[in-house]
């Protein structure tokens, strides 16, 4: 099941929750109990991180077509 990141725009609590790609958005805010929250833009898990070409956790480099880069055209290889 997906996460979804929530915020109220009553108070400006953020959170995120589990749910069905079928279930209704949430609307309820679990801190002040309004009927104002949104669906916001998330970016996903991340597993590692990629510094100086490095993989996340002091493994090898990634070669630079690793995120799928040049099969979308976005490489510049």
């Amino acid at each position: 099941m997906p996460i979804y990141d929530y915020k109220c725009d009553g108070c400006g609590h953020t959170f995120e929750e589990t749910r069905r790609m079928a279930d209704p958005p949430l609307t309820l805010c679990p801190e002040c109990q309004e009927e104002k929250v949104r669906k916001v833009l998330s970016t996903g898990g991340v597993l590692g991180s990629i510094k100086n070409g490095e993989a996340g956790g002091g493994g090898p480099p990634m070669p630079p077509c690793a995120g799928g880069g040049c099969a979308s055209g976005m490489c510049g290889l």
